[in-house]
């Protein structure tokens, strides 16, 4: 164990003065340990923030790489279809230059038909440099345009892909949309759908491209198929005998999902048809849906 003190004795030879010095232990360790934690504890902690710099740093350096690639890769497409249109304005363009010796031909020609020699001048003296430059604007201006077309006109036909029409099975429109009696209670309710009676096992198919959310078993609908077709647009093909299509399956207008049955709460073979726009019931033959001649008139 370490003694709590220590004492040091100086002593001057020449004048025999003796001097006498006396250490704690503890507070003289802590003295000289406090005097070296601060440049570790310093180090240590501009280490800490160099590395934390150095991994942002990393990171907005991929992140800007990213964006740098977006661009260019943009940029360098725009440019390419810029160059094009501007290749064909400059092929018109050289064939608009005139030989300077032609040219004094066609002026010694004006004179020669008076009749004519005011729309000879027009055509003879016109230069097409402002047009081109105009054209050259215009054209910029129309690859925007041209751009803008394309995401719309793509949009469009995704939404008209995600529509739902026609019916999703052969068969009788039994089950009107809108209010009716019950048919098992005899009460009045809505009914957010419409009754399609058919042969059992018949092909079920989807009536608009989407994505299915759900295939299974749901109360009353019995074996029901859930297709979201994005644009706030959703349809439902309920009683089904069994699937053929499953949850997060990606299907096409006209691909077979299903076939009908009389699952859940069914008076008969039947294909219970809903579609939703952006949480509301709709009814489905306001979308084009033909109904057979031989249909019921309930």
């Amino acid at each position: 164990m370490l003694p709590k003190r220590y004492s040091f004795i100086a002593a001057d030879r020449s004048s025999g003065v003796m001097h006498r010095f006396t250490l704690a232990v503890r507070p003289t360790l802590a003295l000289f340990a406090a005097i070296l934690a601060l440049p570790i504890g310093w180090t240590v902690q501009s280490g800490w923030s160099t590395a934390t710099q150095i991994e942002q740093l990393q990171l907005e350096k991929a992140t800007l790489a990213v964006e740098n690639a977006r661009y260019r890769s943009a940029t360098t497409e725009l440019s390419g279809r810029i160059a094009a249109l501007q290749l064909a304005i400059g092929k018109l363009r050289d064939s608009s230059i005139v030989d300077p010796r032609i040219r004094r031909a066609i002026g010694r020609l004006l004179p020669a038909d008076t009749a004519n020699a005011a729309a000879l001048r027009s055509v003879a003296l016109s230069s097409p440099t402002e047009t081109f430059n105009l054209l050259d604007d215009l054209l910029v201006m129309l690859d925007v345009q041209l751009m803008d077309a394309n995401v719309g006109v793509d949009r469009q036909q995704a939404f008209a892909a995600a529509t739902p029409i026609n019916l999703p099975t052969d068969g009788r429109v039994t089950g009107r949309f809108g209010l009716r009696s019950d048919p098992f209670t005899g009460k009045r309710v809505f009914h957010p759908a419409i009754d399609i009676s058919t042969g059992y096992g018949q092909p079920v198919y989807a009536t608009a491209d989407g994505t299915v959310e759900s295939a299974g078993r749901s109360g009353d609908y019995g074996n029901l198929i859930e297709i979201d077709h994005s644009f706030g647009l959703v349809t439902r093909y309920g009683h089904l005998s069994k699937f053929a299509t499953t949850a997060g399956s990606t299907v096409s207008r006209g691909d077979v999902i299903g076939y009908a049955g009389d699952t859940g709460r069914a008076t008969g073979v039947n294909v219970h048809y809903e579609v939703w726009v952006n949480g509301r019931a709709m009814n489905p033959l306001q979308l084009g849906a033909a109904e057979p001649r031989s249909q019921s008139a309930n």
